[in-house]
């Protein structure tokens, strides 16, 4: 084997382990990549740097921008507040059914991530209509999301690595358009969506979420907080010596003590100390007491603890993907002092966390109960780095730009379709459209754009190149043709298309497509009249098979908290989905391509 070929597929394993593992973010992996094929002299530097200005990745983060104007000016929630409320109060599953339409529709032309975000809160808030638990609701929501994003070449990044990485290989003569994934993509859409609706009751569990699992049902007006003064009379007492010796008074008990940003469970044995909060309760006339002693022994006394009157409230937020808190312990997000709220519990995995959950770093997807007034929630609401998705079923948004929105991508739309700009510059242009007109600010717009996802998508297309001209595409394609050449050309299709669906479900997609699709033209252009375009298309729709795991792809990852969900549930409706799925490519790839 030439040492070329060796150093590849040693940096292919190192790329393996740290993507998986998530050791590191995915993009320092993707830099990493880079830095190896150019160092070791794989590639010459030009053309291993060369990803980071491929036209596929100038695309995709033009297409983060454009998704960030069509959600921040409301322009998808609009639609779907009209959707639910054609459908009429009475009638909340025909509304959900209406936003399951549109965000499969959106999803072909925006990114799926911002969607699905502007319709979980909505969808939770059908919830209590349809009278069925979030669990039942919001793997649909993802699942269509997918299911709509394939079919078209901006609706997912890994359709656009696929058409990017065909045309190098090619040389320039092979292209994808806009609408060349559509035949496939709608039929598999439609099914997919049939199966998900027909099956959603029967194959996903009924799950309570984390707010309903957690509540205490306190009558909030009958609360008062307290915070622990030095001096104090309670601190260092332990909550049995605060019961034991009536320290707060008849009547009166600590229901929480919060202690930095985390509430505590008010075990008897916790000691308090200086700077705690108790969160007391109890009847009206004792509660009224306690804050007039208080009062009176400050004015006395010049010091004394500080007591105020709450009205708290629980809601959930999650954690969505590029916030600011990921890989932050809870202990330090000050949440205290920029929200005025403490955390609860924490739901990762479909586990509730109730333990030492302060040390805890935040992972995409975590779901965070919190605790905090109303001032707190409007304030969350309004956070780059949660979603707030307890109680809340409309959002508030300034719209009056969103026809500007909904005008660039139209624009977009329409210059890719007939080709009168490379479709990288009409992303470019749509997206500098939304900035020069105020859709978003400037900041906002490189706020919005996922570099990590940027990052690994140029040093995965890097690795491909390096793939392709070391000759290791060749030599995988020779062995796979010689393994499969008894089968026949339909077989080897479907063994690519079966390999790839696999592969895409502990790698990045947009990473599976980046290797497979060399592969992929290799085959094709060995086996004597199939063409490369059936087994490029099998990668494709291969890498867009994201339906077994919660870590497959970032929608799933999004709703993975919100509805309560385990592991395994991902695999009750992904199963059967993921084979008639490929049941049905695998027999339409050779005739559609």
């Amino acid at each position: 084997m030439p040492t070329d070929a060796a150093i590849t597929l040693c940096i292919l394993a190192l790329m393996l382990v740290l993507l998986v593992s998530e050791w590191i973010p995915h993009g320092v992996t993707g830099l990493l990549t880079i830095a190896a094929l150019a160092a070791t002299g794989v590639l010459p530097s030009a053309e291993a740097f060369s990803g980071l200005m491929n036209p596929a990745v100038v695309t995709v983060a033009c297409m983060y921008v454009i998704s960030a104007a069509v959600s921040r000016t409301g322009a998808a929630a609009v639609v779907a507040d009209r959707i639910r409320g054609s459908g009429g109060a009475g009638s909340p599953t025909r509304a959900f059914y209406g936003i399951l339409a549109i965000t499969m529709l959106l999803s072909g032309f925006v990114n799926n991530a911002p969607l699905v975000l502007i319709f979980l809160p909505l969808v939770l808030g059908l919830a209590n209509g349809m009278g069925e638990p979030p669990s039942r609701l919001l793997i649909p929501l993802s699942f269509v999301s997918i299911l709509g994003g394939m079919c078209t070449l901006i609706g997912t990044s890994t359709n656009l690595i696929v058409a990017s990485s065909l045309q190098e290989v090619s040389g320039g003569q092979l292209e994808i358009g806009m609408f060349d994934f559509a035949p496939l993509g709608i039929i598999l859409a439609v099914v997919g969506s049939a199966i998900v609706l027909a099956f959603r009751r029967r194959l996903l569990p009924v799950r309570a979420s984390l707010d309903l699992q957690t509540r205490r049902g306190v009558a909030v007006e009958y609360m008062t907080e307290i915070a622990l003064h030095e001096g104090s009379a309670l601190v260092g007492c332990t909550l049995r010596e605060v019961n034991d010796r009536d320290l707060l008074g008849a009547g009166l008990s600590v229901l929480e003590v919060v202690r930095g940003e985390v509430i505590r469970v008010p075990r008897p044995e916790l000691s308090l100390g200086v700077g705690d909060l108790l969160l007391v309760k109890g009847n009206s006339d004792a509660v009224l007491q306690l804050r007039l002693e208080h009062e009176k022994s400050g004015a006395e006394n010049g010091r004394s603890d500080a007591v105020r009157g709450v009205a708290l409230t629980l809601f959930e937020v999650v954690v969505t993907p590029g916030s600011a808190w990921i890989g932050q312990r809870v202990s330090k997000l000050g949440l205290r002092d920029r929200f005025d709220s403490s955390v609860f519990a924490v739901q990762r995995h479909g586990t509730h966390l109730r333990e030492k959950i302060g040390h805890l770093r935040l992972l995409a997807g975590d779901v965070l109960l919190l605790q905090g007034t109303d001032e707190s929630l409007m304030k969350l609401r309004a956070s780059e780095n949660a979603l707030v998705v307890e109680g809340v079923d409309q959002i508030a948004r300034d719209t009056r730009r969103a026809p500007l929105a909904i005008l660039a991508l139209v624009v977009f739309v329409t210059l890719a379709v007939f080709r009168l700009v490379p479709i990288e510059v009409a992303a470019l242009l749509a997206a500098l459209f939304t900035v020069l007109t105020r859709c978003l600010s400037a900041r906002n717009a490189y706020e919005s754009i996922g570099w990590d996802v940027l990052f690994l998508v140029a040093g995965t297309l890097a690795f491909g190149k390096a793939f392709e001209q070391t000759g290791l595409a060749q030599s995988t394609a020779v062995a796979v043709l010689e393994a499969g050449a008894s089968l026949g050309p339909n077989a080897v299709l479907t063994a690519l298309l079966i390999f790839t669906m696999l592969l895409t479900q502990v790698l990045s997609n947009n990473a599976t497509a980046a290797v497979m699709t060399p592969v992929a033209f290799q085959l094709g252009q060995a086996i004597e009249g199939t063409g490369p375009m059936p087994f490029v298309m099998a990668v494709a729709f291969g890498a867009n098979c994201c339906f077994l795991t919660p870590f497959a792809y970032k929608t799933n990852l999004i709703i993975y908290g919100p509805g309560g969900y385990a592991f395994r549930d991902f695999l009750r409706l992904g199963v059967p989905l993921t084979l008639v799925y490929m049941l049905i490519a695998a027999v339409l790839l050779p005739i559609l391509y």
